[in-house]
This record gives C-alpha cells, sequence and structure tokens, in this order.
C-alpha cells in the first residue's frame, strides 16, 4: 500500500470517529464527566502515577479517591451520635456546632 493509500485510509476512518473524550462510568455514582485541572511538576506527576499504578488504579480515580477523602474529613462531622441533637426537622452536633440537616 502506497503512502497516499495509507493516508486516504486513515482520513476515511477519522471522519467516522467521535473526537470527544467520553466520561468516564464511575460504578459508585455514575459518569463522571468534569475536570479539574492541577498543575505540577513533572516530578510530582511522574510520583503521583508510579502511586496510582502500585495501587492498581487510574492517576484519575487516585485524585478522585484521596480528594473525597480529603472532604469527607473537612466538611463531614466526625463526633458520635451521642454528641448529635436529633430533631423530626433537623439534627445538629453539639461538639462542632454543626447543623447536619
Amino acid at each position: 500500500m502506497s503512502k497516499d493509500n495509507l493516508k486516504a485510509a486513515m482520513d476515511k476512518v477519522v471522519e467516522t470517529m467521535s473526537m470527544t473524550v467520553q466520561p468516564i462510568n464511575k460504578e459508585d455514582d455514575g459518569p463522571a464527566g468534569a475536570q479539574v485541572l492541577i498543575r505540577t511538576t513533572p516530578e510530582e506527576k511522574d510520583r503521583w502515577k508510579a502511586a496510582a499504578e502500585k495501587e492498581g488504579v487510574t492517576l484519575s480515580q487516585l485524585f478522585r479517591e484521596t480528594m473525597n477523602k480529603k472532604a469527607t474529613d473537612i466538611l463531614d462531622c466526625p463526633h458520635p451520635m451521642e454528641h448529635r441533637k436529633i430533631y423530626p426537622w433537623s439534627e445538629f452536633c453539639m461538639k462542632c456546632e454543626t447543623r447536619l440537616r
């Protein structure tokens, strides 16, 4: 096959391809379609990628799991039920003074 024929064949294939990035289907909560841009050094990126590979997950999955855990630690009340005051219309943590619902 000549280079011209190969180029024509590749052009034909590209015409039928969707050029959009498909959302990742996560088992736990549906497709992950939003993006977050993180600027980093090449060394940090390589280190993070190696950590993800060692865990057997993708780098995106490692970020989501890590950030979701951190967000839970920051945003959700960690105190046990005995520190909560529960009403039919609301729930409060008396230790951190947070309205939970």
